[in-house]
């Protein structure tokens, strides 16, 4: 099968069609992952603001956090939605509605984890532009995802 009703009585015009995840879901991938990219240059050649992470826990040394670690985690992030967008839209009744809450619990979580870094030594402009770069990631790899991924009825 492969659509699947979004809502039985919000809207029957609409279907998810599984087969563009083919390419919805790399699409959006992408485009998480080069919105994140963008911020960081944003952020550490616009603004100034270098980003630090510690090198290990408890954090005695800090290391400037590099383009590729953005990438590498935007990527297995955004794969990681996509993925589990193809489980919810596959077993799912509403599976639009489904799929927004738990990204929205999720987002939540993700969120905790740059405010568990210790501030000092890292700088709290460190953990404001992470938290932007999961809101960020978050709002254009869900938003790619479902409207692109949306179908009317014939």
């Amino acid at each position: 099968m492969s659509t699947t009703d979004i809502s039985e009585s919000d809207n029957k015009n609409q279907f998810v069609d599984l087969n563009k995840l083919i390419w919805v879901g790399p699409l959006s991938v992408a485009a998480a992952t080069l919105a994140n990219v963008f911020f960081y240059y944003f952020v550490t050649r616009v603004l100034q603001i270098r980003l630090y992470a510690p090198e290990q826990f408890p954090p005695p040394q800090l290391s400037p956090i590099p383009v590729t670690d953005v990438v590498i985690f935007s990527l297995i992030f955004s794969g990681g939605a996509v993925i589990i967008y193809w489980l919810i839209v596959r077993y799912r009744i509403r599976p639009l509605k489904t799929y927004i809450i738990v990204c929205l619990v999720v987002l939540v979580l993700s969120l905790l984890l740059p405010l568990k870094i210790p501030t000092p030594p890292v700088p709290i402009s460190t953990k404001w532009s992470l938290m932007t770069m999961h809101v960020i990631g978050g709002i254009v790899v869900v938003g790619v995802l479902v409207s692109m991924n949306l179908r009317q009825r014939k």
